[in-house]
């Protein structure tokens, strides 16, 4: 659990207020639920030996159960979940058990009567603000099962109340091998399961939902968001990003800083960026499901899915295709000659100049059968010019002469200086 209240004074407390040790914390004060008055304690953050890390969190006490209509009580969850699943799940001995389907299509929802109900004649129809699409059944489930989990800080007495059984299999798994996260070592194992068989581009044999909050939130090339669920993750000094796109910018877009997210699909392991990372790319709104909570009171939102897509959308947000790039002729080395010669462009040959038929005389009594004959077969089967052949190639622009240099220009003779250079001087003066 996030949330806690002291039992004296019904003061409200944090669980992110553990790990700077508090006096309500150091000095042992009894706590109660933040909706009930079960008994409850604080516990630090803390790592285990599997590497596996855990937040601060608020835990039951030994014996202490929450009310029976407390949101925050395991049996009264589980209870409500099954009942909601569709034949999806059921409880056995207090295990929630959820079967998953062979494929991620099949987590589709069925269809819906869009056609709307008319009022009876004589009643005004009531105007209705639009609400989001119900979710899936099975997502629905799931993103109620982490939910819960998420506000009870993933403890590991109530996390092993979930199982999941695969389509075709008679025995479950840990529900840490269906959803995996929060934690650095819950993505790192779903990454090491990918390598290990192989599904680097091939999916796994069910589908693979991944929990988180959103860390950031940025734009591509092509404007669309994206978002990081887990943002620079660092697992045996190794780092690694768990990232959530769509080629549909709705899909992603109610989806900001702080929001808790649940996105079921084909992940897989993208190496290309500089920091590996774990990315799925939905195609669906029915894929994903995220909620909110209150900090202040310890509450939770129902889950939801980004708005259903339609067929525009299908048909004109896809990828770019990228253009061909033009591929480079081999180079050559240098002072070598090319021994192919380069082809040629020459002018399509001109269309044949269509003659104007001849004048017809009229027809007189004195020509013959002959001459009609062949009169009709040269209708029949006109002479047709035999193309021109194609021009020769132009010759080449004669070189233009090159310019002749300017005549020499005598060289100036140097002025005199001094005496000699005055009297020459006086003398061209008298002259």
């Amino acid at each position: 659990m996030d949330r806690a209240r002291i039992k004296d004074g019904q003061r409200p407390v944090s669980a992110k207020q553990i790990d700077s040790e508090p006096v309500w914390y150091t000095n042992k004060h009894e706590l109660i639920c933040s909706t009930c008055d079960a008994a409850v304690h604080g516990t630090g953050t803390y790592v285990k030996r599997n590497g596996a890390s855990y937040r601060a969190h608020f835990a039951l006490n030994p014996n202490a159960r929450h009310a029976q209509s407390c949101p925050l009580n395991p049996i009264a969850v589980i209870t409500s979940i099954a009942q909601g699943a569709q034949g999806l799940a059921q409880v056995d001995d207090g295990v929630l058990k959820l079967t998953l389907p062979s494929d991620v299509k099949a987590l589709a929802p069925g269809p819906v009567d869009m056609q709307p109900q008319l009022p009876p004649p004589g009643v005004t129809a009531q105007q209705i603000d639009t609400v989001p699409p119900p979710l899936p059944p099975l997502l629905n489930c799931a993103a109620k099962i982490a939910r819960f989990l998420q506000l009870n800080a993933f403890d590991d007495k109530l996390v092993a109340k979930f199982k999941v059984q695969p389509h075709g299999r008679k025995s479950t798994i840990p529900w840490g091998r269906f959803c995996y996260g929060p934690t650095a070592a819950s993505y790192g194992a779903l990454m090491e399961r990918l390598v290990s068989t192989g599904a680097k581009t091939a999916p796994l044999s069910h589908p693979v939902a991944v929990y988180g909050t959103v860390q950031r939130v940025r734009r591509d090339r092509s404007d669309r968001p994206f978002v990081y669920l887990a943002d620079h993750t660092d697992l045996d000094g190794k780092e690694f990003e768990v990232v959530l796109r769509s080629m549909h910018p709705s899909l992603i877009e109610p989806l900001t800083t702080g929001t808790h997210v649940l996105a079921i699909g084909t992940w897989k392991i993208f190496p290309g960026s500089r920091t590996p990372q774990l990315r799925l790319f939905a195609k669906e709104a029915w894929q994903i499901a995220y909620w909110h909570t209150d900090d202040h009171i310890g509450t939770a939102t129902q889950p939801t899915s980004p708005p259903a897509l339609t067929d525009h959308q299908r048909a004109t947000e896809r990828s770019t295709p990228t253009p061909a790039r033009r591929t480079p002729s081999p180079a050559m080395a240098p002072g070598q000659r090319r021994t192919t010669p380069r082809p040629r462009r020459t002018p399509p040959p001109a269309a044949p100049h269509k003659s104007a038929p001849p004048a017809t005389r009229p027809s007189t009594g004195a020509n013959s059968a002959g001459d009609l004959q062949s009169a009709r077969a040269a209708e029949q089967d006109p002479q047709v010019p035999p193309a021109p052949a194609a021009p020769e190639a132009p010759p080449q622009p004669v070189r233009p002469p090159q310019p002749t240099s300017p005549p020499p220009v005598p060289p100036r003779r140097r002025r005199r200086t001094g005496l000699a250079g005055w009297l020459k001087r006086r003398r061209d003066r008298r002259s």
